[in-house]
């Protein structure tokens, strides 16, 4: 039993996400395909699907609207990943029809899987030396060979995350939200319902637009049904070993844009970042001590992992701003500036995500994409940006409507 619910939880955290990803990750850019994006992509994708079911079960639904929600979600989440692993078989094949030619023998064992990896994730393809010392490339469109010293600290930058992995799983700190957030989660694995029972007392209660809009309590629950693990070890010892890579991830991404052509230096920044964040509980408000304490939170989620992705997105808008290379000519548009409008329905989905985490996510996000795209207009002169961030913001102003209708 608990080797089937090991694997269940395998299944629904990474396999699917990886699948789903498939599906967004062909809207963007080939240096953006790579394993880590397209890891965020799948969680963006679930967690907006996952708000346009939970829901409407909440508000239509009066008698087992949980159990309604699971089996719209899970057929939708299995749907999703078959397209995106069709779609994905049918790129490769295509790549390999048009004269695709892998930089190893064929005989070699693993021939096929790297050659399946390489196309599947094409971001990931390493620049060849030539090309970094041509003084005709911008080496930030490619991936950087890093040196032995680089592979050490990457190293090091592992071991301190693995660290913070077991901490978080084996030393997880009670927190007094546990009594309704954790308890929500486990009312709706147990008995079906999605936020109309009082964890205090145990008795039916009216949605309260605070809690229930924020339906990540809901989704946790989900991963717990699926599964057949208690809620609270799914919240306290599960999430940790997948929310914590995921705002790694973001942080890595952040962290190719900044440094630009010092590439080298990216295990460093990585190093310094977790330290900030193993480090940074000098009160219980911070957005790391929730993340390190607090990681099942909604809370957790729009500090450390809502507002890092709209950072990250908008600096890879204003990088592609830029005058690009005259490599890559098919990522650059043959060297011209360009907005990407895969950006923006990453944003979109970014905010539907918010939604689902917290009142706060609503507010805090869509303000700043509105801070960052008049940023934007001021820098690019380019007045299609005013109706880009006005979609990309939709779904947080659907839910302040929704909001004010409760």
């Amino acid at each position: 039993m608990v080797i089937l619910s090991v694997c269940a939880l395998i299944f629904w955290l990474f396999i699917i996400p990886m699948c789903m990803g498939q599906l967004v990750l062909n809207f963007l850019p080939i240096t953006k395909r790579t394993a880590g994006i397209n890891f965020l992509c799948g969680y963006l994708l679930s967690f907006a699907v996952f708000e346009v079911v939970a829901i409407p079960c909440m508000f239509k639904i009066q008698y087992g609207a949980f159990a309604h929600c699971v089996r719209i979600f899970y057929v939708l989440e299995i749907i999703l990943s078959l397209i995106g692993v069709i779609l994905t078989v049918r790129r490769v094949r295509k790549a390999i029809r048009n004269g695709y030619v892998p930089k190893y023998k064929e005989d070699f064992r693993g021939g096929r899987l790297k050659t399946f990896f390489c196309l599947t994730f094409q971001g990931e393809e390493k620049a060849e030396p030539a090309a970094l010392i041509s003084p005709r490339t911008d080496v930030r469109m490619m991936r950087y060979q890093y040196s032995i010293e680089s592979i050490v600290f990457f190293c090091v930058f592992l071991a301190i995350v693995a660290f913070q992995l077991f901490m978080a799983v084996f030393m997880a700190p009670f927190d007094g939200d546990d009594a309704y957030y954790v308890v929500e989660t486990l009312l709706a694995q147990q008995a079906d319902v999605m936020n109309t029972i009082l964890p205090y007392t145990g008795s039916s209660t009216p949605l309260q637009a605070r809690h229930a809009m924020a339906v990540f309590t809901m989704w946790e629950a989900f991963i717990a049904k699926v599964s057949g693990v208690h809620a609270t070890i799914v919240c306290h010892s599960v999430l940790p070993l997948v929310i914590l890579p995921l705002v790694y991830i973001v942080y890595l991404e952040i962290g190719r844009i900044l440094l630009g052509v010092k590439q080298e230096l990216l295990p460093i920044f990585m190093i310094i970042i977790a330290l900030f964040l193993m480090f940074g509980n000098t009160s219980i408000y911070t957005a790391e001590t929730f993340l390190m304490m607090r990681t099942w939170q909604g809370k957790a989620m729009v500090a450390n992992f809502i507002i890092p992705m709209i950072l990250w997105i908008f600096l890879w808008l204003f990088e592609d701003c830029r005058k690009p290379g005259y490599l890559w000519k098919e990522e650059t548009y043959g060297g011209t500036r360009v907005i990407r409008n895969s950006s923006w329905i990453l944003l979109f989905m970014v905010n539907m995500a918010a939604g689902i985490m917290s009142s706060m996510g609503i507010m805090f996000g869509s303000g700043l994409v509105a801070l960052f795209s008049f940023m934007l207009l001021v820098y690019t002169r380019d007045i299609k940006i005013i109706p880009k961030a006005a979609l990309s913001v939709i779904p947080s102003i659907v839910y302040l409507l929704v909001y004010k209708t409760i």
